[in-house]
C-alpha cells in the first residue's frame, strides 16, 4: 500500500474525529451544520479511498457514488455553518429548499448514471500502478454545480473577510482559521477544474482533508464553540449596553463597541492588562458620567463566568438608566412639589418638617415657622381671572423661596398660604427676614396680559427657642394665630406670636 493510500487513511480518520467532536458538541446550536458538513467530508474521503484502491471500473464507480452522496452538499453546509458562526439569522424553509434544490438534483443525476447522462456523459477507468482512477467526463449539471459551489464559496469568504476586519482580538484568529479551511480546497479545486487530466491524481480530497486541520484547530484549541462564541459575540457587539469581560481578578479581557465608546481607554488595552477604569467596577453598582454636556446614569451588574464550579471570570454589563432615572425624578417631583408654585406640597412639607422637629438634634436647635397669606387674593381672581391669580402665586412663591436658605423648608400650606420652617435662628432674625420678604413682595409687580398687578402679604410668625418642646401642630397653630392678628391689624404686616398673651389669644 503506497503513501498516497496511507495519507487518505489518515484523512479518513481526521474526518471521523471532526464528525465525532461535532456530534459530542451537539448542544451548541452552531454544531448542527458542522455535523452535516463533517458527514459530507467523511463520505467524500471514504469514497475516494474506495475509488483509488478499486481493482475494477465497477468497484471504482461504487466509490464515486459514495463521494457523490457528500460532495454536492459539502459547500452548502459549510456556507450555513459560517453563517451560524457569525450569528446570522437562520433561513426560512423556502430559502433552504432553494439552497438545496440544485445539490439534490446534482446528487440524483450522479447516482442515476448511466441511465441519466446529465452529470457524467461518460466514464473511464485508469490504473497507473499506484492508484486507480475512475475518470468521469462532466455533463451540463456538473458544470452548473461547479459554478454554484464557487458562488457559495465566494459568499462564505466575503462574510469571513467582513468579520475579520471588524472582529476583535479574540475573533480574528478564529476567522483566519475559517478562511484557511476554505481557501485551501478552493485553490486546489480551481487548479483541478482548469488543468487536471485522468493520468494525474485528484488533489481535491487531499485539500478537503488538509482543510480539516485549521477547522479542528479552531473548534478544539481556539474553543470555537465554548469561549466567547462568535454568534454570541455578534449579539454582544450589537448591544447598546456596555459589555466588559474580565478575569476573576478584574484584569481586562474584552469589551464591546459600546464599552469602548463609553471608555475609550479600553480600546488600547490588551487582554490580561489591568486598569483603574475596570477595577472600579469591582464594587460599584451605579455610575454617573458627564457626556456631551449631559449627566447620564448607569447601572452596573456583574455576572460570574463559571466553569467546573469555579469562577474563571466576570461579565460586567453597564446599562444606561438615564431615561429611567429622569422618569423617577419626574415622578418624585410630581409627588413632592406643588406643580403651580414649585415648592413642597402640603404632604411633603408636613413630612419633612415633622422629621426635622423630631430628630435627635431638634431639642438643641431653635426654630421659627412662618405662615404667609396673600391679602385680598380673592379680589385678584375675581378681577383678572384665575390664570392671573396663578401667575401671582408663582411670583410670590419664587420670591419666598429665594429669601431663605437651602436647608429651610418652604411649602404650600393650602390655597394661597405658604408655610416656612426655619432652623437655628433667633426670633429677631426670623422677624427681620419676614419683614424683608414682606417688603419685597409689596414692591414686586406681576405682569400679566399687559396688566401690572401688585399684591401684599400678611405673615404670622411663631418662634421656639432651643431646649423647648417642638411640635409642628403647635407651631402651626401659633403662626396661624399671629397671622390672624396681622390680618385684623390692617394686613401687609408681620406679627410674632406673643406667648405672654397666648391664653387670651386662644
Amino acid at each position: 500500500m503506497n503513501i498516497f493510500v496511507w495519507f487518505m487513511l489518515i484523512a479518513t480518520i481526521g474526518s471521523i474525529i471532526l464528525l465525532v467532536y461535532a456530534i459530542l458538541n451537539h448542544r451548541s446550536e452552531r454544531s448542527l451544520f458542522l455535523i452535516f458538513s463533517s458527514i459530507c467530508t467523511f463520505l467524500y474521503v471514504v469514497g475516494y479511498l474506495l475509488e483509488i484502491t478499486a481493482p475494477t471500473l465497477e468497484a471504482a464507480f461504487a466509490g464515486v457514488r459514495v463521494q457523490k452522496m457528500g460532495t454536492p452538499f459539502l459547500v452548502v453546509f459549510n456556507y450555513l455553518f459560517i453563517r451560524d458562526i457569525y450569528g446570522e439569522k437562520r433561513l426560512n424553509i423556502y430559502k433552504y429548499i432553494l439552497l438545496f434544490a440544485l445539490p439534490v438534483f446534482n446528487t440524483y443525476t450522479a447516482q442515476a448514471f448511466p441511465l441519466v447522462r446529465l452529470h457524467y456523459t461518460d466514464i473511464e477507468f485508469f490504473f497507473n500502478g499506484y492508484f486507480s482512477n475512475c475518470h468521469g467526463f462532466p455533463g451540463p449539471i456538473s458544470y452548473l454545480a461547479t459554478l454554484y459551489n464557487f458562488l457559495l464559496v465566494f459568499l462564505s469568504i466575503r462574510r469571513i473577510l467582513r468579520h475579520l476586519r471588524s472582529g476583535n482580538k479574540l475573533q480574528r484568529p478564529q476567522s483566519f482559521c475559517l478562511l484557511a479551511a476554505i481557501l485551501l480546497p478552493l485553490s486546489v479545486n480551481i487548479y483541478h477544474t482548469l488543468f487536471a487530466n485522468h493520468l494525474l491524481v485528484d488533489l481535491n480530497p487531499f485539500a478537503i482533508s488538509l482543510s480539516l486541520i485549521p477547522l479542528i484547530y479552531a473548534v478544539k484549541l481556539q474553543k470555537l464553540f465554548d469561549v466567547v462564541p462568535m454568534a454570541r459575540d455578534q449579539v454582544i457587539e450589537s448591544m447598546s449596553d456596555a459589555f466588559i469581560v474580565c478575569d476573576k481578578d478584574f484584569s481586562f479581557l474584552d469589551a464591546n463597541k459600546a464599552a469602548k465608546q463609553l471608555f475609550p481607554e479600553l480600546d488600547s488595552l490588551h487582554p490580561g492588562e489591568t486598569t483603574l477604569q475596570v477595577k472600579q467596577f469591582e464594587r460599584e453598582n451605579e455610575l454617573s458620567l458627564q457626556i456631551g454636556g449631559e449627566m447620564r446614569f448607569y447601572k452596573i451588574t456583574r455576572t460570574p463566568i463559571q466553569q467546573d464550579k469555579r469562577n474563571n471570570g466576570i461579565c460586567i454589563v453597564i446599562h444606561d438608566i438615564t431615561d429611567k432615572e429622569n422618569q423617577l425624578q419626574k415622578l418624585y417631583a410630581k409627588a413632592t412639589f406643588d406643580p403651580l408654585m414649585n415648592i413642597y406640597n402640603r404632604a411633603t412639607f408636613f413630612d419633612i418638617a415633622n422629621f426635622r422637629l423630631t430628630g435627635k438634634e431638634a431639642k438643641n436647635q431653635s426654630y421659627a415657622l412662618l405662615m404667609i397669606d396673600l391679602d385680598h387674593f380673592k379680589m385678584v381672581n375675581d378681577t383678572y381671572g384665575h390664570s392671573c391669580g396663578d401667575a401671582v402665586l408663582q411670583t410670590v412663591a419664587a420670591l419666598t423661596k429665594s429669601h431663605f436658605r437651602k436647608n429651610d423648608i418652604v411649602g404650600r400650606y393650602g390655597g394661597e398660604e405658604i408655610a416656612v420652617l426655619l432652623e437655628d435662628i433667633s426670633a429677631g432674625q426670623a422677624f427681620t427676614i419676614s419683614e424683608n420678604l414682606r417688603k419685597s413682595i409689596e414692591n414686586t409687580v406681576t405682569s400679566y396680559q399687559e396688566k401690572e398687578i401688585k399684591v401684599t402679604v400678611s405673615i404670622g410668625l411663631a418662634h421656639l427657642p432651643a431646649g423647648s418642646g417642638h411640635e409642628l401642630e403647635d407651631m402651626l397653630a401659633q403662626a396661624d394665630s399671629a397671622l390672624y392678628k396681622a390680618k385684623n391689624s390692617g394686613r401687609n404686616r408681620v406679627r410674632l406670636y406673643d406667648y405672654s398673651t397666648a391664653n387670651s389669644a386662644g
